[in-house]
C-alpha cells in the first residue's frame, strides 16, 4: 500500500469504514479522522453520497477542508470565516469531469425500482451495440506482433495462448488472501458512476458471498492496479507486442534518477465487475491502448475512433450540464462494437472513446500503455483532458516527465530514431513540451529550452535530407 493509501491522520490504527480522497492530490483520509472544525456542516457526513469536496492539508493551507450537503452550523461557520476559508471553489468530487453527477436510485426511488439493478443508459447501449456489432475485427498473435505499428482499430486476438501474455487462475476470494482483507481499493457506484472505498473483505463478501438479487446496487472495480505487487510480477505476463512496444518501458532511464522517480504503475490492472455493470463513455487517461483479458464472465464494448468529429463531439458531452441524461453513442460515428466472453484478448488501439457493458459476473486482467506509434494522439487527448479539466488524479501518473524523456531519448540516437519516432510526431511532441506550464528538467541538458532547441535542429536537417532525396527521385 503506498503511503497515500494511509489515512495521515492515524495511519490506519481505526477501524473506520468511510474514506474520502482529496481532490488536489492522491490522499486518502477517514472521514471521521478530519477535525470537526474543519467539516462544513459541523457533523461528520454517514455516507460518500453526502460529500461534495475535501482538500487535504497539502495545497497551501494549514487545515483541511470538507465540504458536505446540508446547511452549516453556526458555530462552524463562523470558525471557517475566523479562518479565512476564503471564496468556495466548483465542488467536485471522485469524478472525472466536474459536475452534479446523477444518483439513478435516488432520483427515482418509488417510482421505478429497476433502476436499482440497471443503469438508464444500457437500453441505448444495446440499440447502438447491434448497430454496430463486429464479427471481423479479429487477428493472430503473430500479426498482432509483426503489424502492431499498422493497427489501427481494435481487435480480437484469435490465439492469445500465442501472444506471450501470462494470466494467473484467479478469483476475488484468492486476490483477497494475496493483498490482504485491509487492502482499499475504488468501488464505482454503478449508478451515480462515483467511487467509494471499500475493503478487499468488503469487497469479497459482495463479489463473492452476496447473492445477486440481495446486492444494495450494482458496483464495478475498474482502478485496481496490481503490478507492484510480487504475486503479480512474474505470474501475469503482458502480450509480447505490449511488452516490446511500451513507450515508458523505452524511454525510462536505468538506473534511474531520484527526482525521476518509479514508473508510473498502470501495467497492470485487475478489473471485476458484477452482472448489468456499465461504464460510460469515456477515454483511457492519455489515450491509452488497453490490453484485456476475460478470466471470467463476459463483456460487451461499444468503441469509437478519435476522429476530429468523434472529439469534438466528445469535449461537447463533457461539458455539457445534462451529459448525464445524454447517451453519446447515438451522436458519434464510425462505431465497432466487440462481444467478449472468458479466453478472450483483446486491444484497443490509442484514443478510441468507449463504453462497456458486462452481462454476467466478470473478472478481468489488463492494463494500459503509452507507444511511439500514437504519440501525437497522446498529446492531442491530454489537450482534451486540459480543457475539460478532467482531475490530476484520473490522468496519465507522470505524463510531462514521459515526455520529456522522449526527447531525451531520441536525442541520444537522432539518426535512428527521429526516422523510428516520425517527423509528425516529434513536431507535436515539440510543440506540446514548449508550453511554459510543462515542467521538466533534462538529465542530460542544462535546461529544457536547451533540448528542445537541439532537438528541433536535428528535425529541421532530417526534414531537409528527406526533402532533398525526394526531388531527387
Amino acid at each position: 500500500m503506498t503511503s497515500s493509501e494511509h489515512c495521515v491522520y492515524c495511519d490506519d490504527r481505526k477501524d473506520y469504514e468511510l474514506w474520502v480522497q482529496c481532490d488536489e492530490c492522491p490522499q486518502w483520509v477517514h472521514v471521521k479522522c478530519v477535525p470537526i472544525e474543519y467539516i462544513s456542516s459541523g457533523s461528520y457526513p454517514t455516507k460518500s453520497s453526502q460529500i461534495l469536496q475535501f482538500i487535504c492539508y497539502k495545497h497551501g493551507k494549514a487545515e483541511a477542508k470538507l465540504a458536505v450537503k446540508g446547511r452549516p452550523k453556526k458555530a462552524v461557520a463562523a470558525r471557517g470565516k475566523a479562518k479565512g476559508m476564503g471564496q468556495e471553489r466548483k465542488l467536485q468530487r471522485y469524478r472525472l469531469r466536474a459536475r452534479e453527477q446523477l444518483d439513478y436510485i435516488a432520483l427515482n426511488e418509488g417510482q421505478d425500482k429497476r433502476l436499482k439493478h440497471q443503469h438508464p443508459h444500457i437500453e441505448p447501449f444495446l440499440d447502438c451495440f447491434q448497430k454496430w456489432e463486429c464479427t471481423d475485427g479479429i487477428i493472430t498473435s503473430q500479426q498482432l506482433h509483426r503489424e502492431f505499428n499498422r493497427i489501427s482499430s481494435p481487435k480480437r486476438v484469435v490465439d492469445p495462448q500465442n501472444s506471450g501474455i501470462r494470466v494467473p487462475d484467479i478469483d476475488v476470494a484468492q486476490l483477497t488472501k494475496i493483498l490482504g482483507e485491509d487492502h482499499t481499493l475504488d468501488v464505482m457506484d454503478v449508478q451515480s458512476q462515483q467511487n467509494e472505498r471499500w475493503t478487499m473483505k468488503q469487497w469479497n463478501d459482495y463479489y463473492t458471498h452476496t447473492n445477486p438479487d440481495d446486492r444494495d446496487r450494482i458496483r464495478n472495480v475498474i482502478s485496481l492496479e496490481i503490478s507492484h505487487v510480487p504475486n503479480f510480477l512474474t505470474d501475469l505476463k503482458r502480450p509480447q507486442a505490449v511488452e516490446d512496444n511500451d513507450l515508458v518501458d523505452l524511454v525510462w532511464p536505468d538506473p534511474t534518477p531520484q527526482d525521476v522517480g518509479e514508473k508510473p504503475k498502470v501495467k497492470k490492472y485487475i478489473l471485476m465487475s458484477v452482472g448489468n455493470a456499465y461504464t460510460d463513455f469515456h477515454l483511457d487517461f492519455a489515450g491509452t491502448s488497453v490490453y484485456y483479458s476475460i478470466v471470467k464472465g463476459a463483456k460487451k464494448f461499444l468503441l469509437f475512433p478519435p476522429t476530429e468529429y468523434n472529439l469534438k463531439r466528445y469535449k461537447e458531452w463533457c461539458d455539457d450540464d445534462n451529459q448525464p441524461f445524454i447517451f453519446l453513442g447515438n451522436n458519434l460515428e464510425q462505431g465497432l462494437a466487440f462481444n467478449l466472453k472468458a479466453g478472450d484478448l483483446f486491444l484497443i488501439p490509442c484514443g478510441f472513446i468507449h463504453a462497456v457493458y458486462t452481462p454476467e459476473d466478470s473478472f478481468i486482467v489488463g492494463g494500459n500503455f503509452l507507444s511511439l506509434r500514437d504519440l501525437s494522439t497522446h498529446l492531442q487527448i491530454v489537450k482534451i483532458e486540459q480543457e475539460t479539466k478532467v482531475s490530476k488524479r484520473f490522468t496519465f501518473p507522470k505524463f510531462d516527465i514521459v515526455m520529456g524523456l522522449t526527447c531525451e531519448w531520441i536525442l541520444a540516437d537522432p539518426g535512428i530514431r527521429i526516422k523510428r519516432t516520425g517527423l509528425q510526431h516529434i513536431t507535436c511532441l515539440l510543440d506540446y513540451l514548449k508550453d511554459s506550464k510543462i515542467k521538466y528538467k533534462p538529465m542530460k541538458y542544462h535546461s529544457k529550452s536547451i533540448m528542445l532547441s537541439n532537438l528541433e535542429k536535428l528535425t529541421r536537417l532530417t526534414s531537409n535530407d528527406e526533402s532533398t532525396s525526394y526531388r531527387r527521385c
